[in-house]
């Protein structure tokens, strides 16, 4: 008889244990603040990251997210490594940069995962001022051209790109200056009035179709869009920059497809979410994509079987509840 009372007490215990475990992991997925880190009110971002809590909230009600307008970027991958987000969107060149501690980033930061990779595209824009008589960088180096060189400010994915450019045709930021240009890192508007005004040749930045700065500066006659040479373009590789087509007539006087430096947005997430949170934060994206495009054009190139390669996951693991929706639907052996 006491070995009995023994035997069920320990089987009550044992349950009562698994309850707790069980709950917990429960109440800490309720309880996780699902803020999607974009970037500010009004961006491409912040629109996006609401387009995904909304599939998300519409597919899962007991899952409350909601876009927010932190960071950017850069700023939310460091967020992760300080571990103040849990759930962000991000670049997979920035995910290189940050998994490995460099660019931007002075040591390494391997605690978030990827959920979903390709969900957009960005390129690498290199506009001249048109009558500045420049047809290439490369004509630039071998000229040692005296030009006049703006970007938007130091610490970002576009300034960061420019000089990724500079350095994968063979010179720099110092090397412009000392053949007698200038190098000046501000924002659009002092960029844009640069140009119109004659007081800038060169402007590198990212860009997306409808980007409005490029478009602006096109629509008004003032830029041409240049590439680099295929040397350059694999040189950027190294970075996680990806060649990709720029679509002919992408902007006006674009007479041609011009092959640029690419990389698109990843969603991230700290590698402590659970699992099951993860896979239906992943399947709810995945099986969205008409709502998606609807919410926001920037989601057109999105292949949601495509979304788990790693080429456009910046180097970064999956994570194991995303990895487990790609095994079931094939995508992911």
């Amino acid at each position: 008889m006491k070995k009995r009372f023994t035997v069920l007490c320990a089987i009550l215990m044992l349950f009562s244990f698994c309850s707790v475990v069980f709950a917990g992991s429960a109440a800490y997925a309720a309880d996780m603040d699902l803020k999607i880190g974009s970037n500010k009110v009004g961006s491409t971002w912040y629109v996006i990251a609401a387009c995904i809590a909304d599939v998300v909230k519409k597919a899962y009600p007991d899952i409350q997210i909601d876009a927010s307008p932190i960071a950017g970027g850069i700023g939310n991958l460091k967020l992760f490594g300080q571990q103040k987000m849990n759930i962000a969107l991000t670049m997979d060149n920035n995910n290189l940069w940050a998994w490995k501690g460099e660019v931007l980033f002075d040591k390494p930061i391997t605690n978030f995962r990827t959920l979903v990779g390709g969900m957009d595209q960005f390129y690498v824009g290199i506009a001249v001022r048109k009558g500045s008589g420049i047809k290439s960088l490369e004509d630039v180096l071998a000229n040692k051209s005296k030009i006049r060189l703006m970007t938007v400010q130091r610490g970002t994915t576009g300034e960061a790109s420019a000089a990724h450019v500079l350095e994968a045709v063979g010179f720099s930021y110092d090397d412009v200056k000392a053949w007698g240009g200038s190098v000046e890192h501000t924002d659009f508007e002092a960029i844009t009035n640069a140009i119109k005004d004659g007081r800038c040749d060169v402007f590198i930045q990212s860009l997306s179709i409808g980007h409005p700065t490029f478009t602006e500066l096109a629509v008004t006659g003032k830029i041409d869009l240049i590439t680099v040479s295929d040397k350059a373009l694999t040189y950027m590789e190294k970075y996680g920059y990806i060649p990709t087509p720029l679509p002919k007539e992408s902007f006006k006087g674009q007479d041609a497809e011009l092959m640029l430096p690419g990389y698109r947005t990843t969603l991230s997430v700290i590698d402590s979410m659970p699992n099951d949170l993860a896979y239906k934060i992943t399947r709810a994206v995945c099986e969205n994509k008409e709502a998606l495009v609807m919410g926001h054009q920037a989601f057109t190139p999105f292949e949601p079987s495509e979304a788990c390669d790693p080429k456009y996951l910046g180097g970064v693991p999956l994570h194991p509840g995303a990895e487990q929706y790609y095994k079931e639907k094939g995508y992911l052996k």
